[in-house]
């Protein structure tokens, strides 16, 4: 082999280890704030389903049945019941 086609391959399989390089710190960035959106997503998700709660815990004390709370919430009447619990 040529000493130009072996710094030819050289040059190559460098820059493959800085395109690689540069893929990994890019997915593991993409990694880290996914997991940071997820945490505030599980956060939001347990304080709607508190006030969601809460309103079906209110509209019950105000006579509307489980059965209709389940036809609004498109949620079981099994469910509704545990929710009011």
């Amino acid at each position: 082999m040529s000493n130009e086609q072996e710094l030819l391959d050289q040059a190559r399989k460098s820059i493959d280890r800085t395109v690689n390089e540069k893929q990994l710190e890019t997915n593991f960035l993409v990694l880290e704030e996914s997991m940071k959106e997820l945490i505030v997503a599980k956060t939001q998700l347990r304080e709607f389903t508190n006030i969601r709660n809460k309103a079906m815990n209110n509209l019950y004390k105000l006579d509307v049945t489980a059965a209709d709370l389940s036809k609004l919430t498109d949620m079981s009447v099994q469910m509704v019941h545990r929710i009011l619990k």
